[in-house]
């Protein structure tokens, strides 16, 4: 584990790179990208075993979340994905990452932002796990006043079924062309299950498609079976990628 240190738009960023146990001098990485109030420790365990497997990874915190320096009431959807691609760019120029093999794995609002990097940096298989959805008319504004469960227009906008035009992360995930995980939670109150559909509708190619749905499993997965669950189904989807 190595703990860093960078700055984007004045806020300092920190991150943490797990190693595998022999370093090439490229090899295949995983991206990390928390959800909405995330804090990236809560994904140490999954770093942990992917790099076991022999990928480097890195996860780190937007601005006003977890370790990182900002406000989380000040920035918008904006912000927090030039924080998204600012931290790709120096974790693709890091010692030892392959920046040609850097996979992504994003949860709920990381998803959606993870959807969208695939559209503006290379990103080669991307794992989503119950990846969010935002109005495109939201984009500018604070996400902290804009976004929420508790808003009955968010609500509705996730319960509808679209086409992939007709958000930025399913427009982006569309056009992706390599290989889709979704993750759902069967009772999930954050993110319904319509929302799940159009990121699996998204993906042109459906023989690159794979979905897992979790039984029994909330929004939020922070500790106990769930994560454990979780766990297994990254560590086999990923060793497949390996092969």
């Amino acid at each position: 584990m190595k703990r860093v240190r960078f700055i984007v738009d004045g806020n300092t960023l920190r991150g943490t790179f797990f190693y595998p146990q022999n370093v090439d001098e490229k090899n295949p990485s995983v991206f990390f990208i928390q959800g909405w109030t995330g804090d990236m420790r809560r994904s140490y365990g999954y770093a942990r075993a992917l790099s076991e497997l022999g990928y480097v990874c890195f996860l780190f915190d937007v601005r006003g979340h977890g370790q990182s320096g900002g406000d989380i009431k000040k920035g918008t959807i904006r912000d927090f994905l030039n924080d998204v691609t600012s931290a790709y760019d120096y974790f693709a120029g890091s010692k030892g990452v392959d920046p040609n093999n850097i996979n992504v794995i994003g949860s709920s609002f990381g998803g959606y932002m993870g959807s969208i990097l695939t559209s503006k940096r290379n990103v080669k298989n991307i794992a989503l796990r119950v990846p969010a959805d935002y109005d495109d008319g939201d984009f500018d504004k604070s996400k902290w006043e804009t976004s929420g469960v508790t808003t009955p227009e968010v609500w509705a906008f996730r319960k509808r079924i679209k086409k992939p035009s007709e958000s930025m992360a399913l427009a982006a995930l569309h056009k992706f062309g390599g290989k889709v995980l979704i993750i759902e939670s069967e009772k999930d109150d954050v993110v319904p299950h319509e929302t799940i559909l159009n990121y699996m509708n998204a993906v042109s190619d459906k023989t690159n498609l794979t979905h897992v749905v979790v039984k029994g499993a909330p929004h939020s997965t922070k500790r106990g079976p769930f994560r454990e669950k979780v766990e297994k189904i990254y560590v086999e989807w990923f060793k497949k990628l390996a092969k």
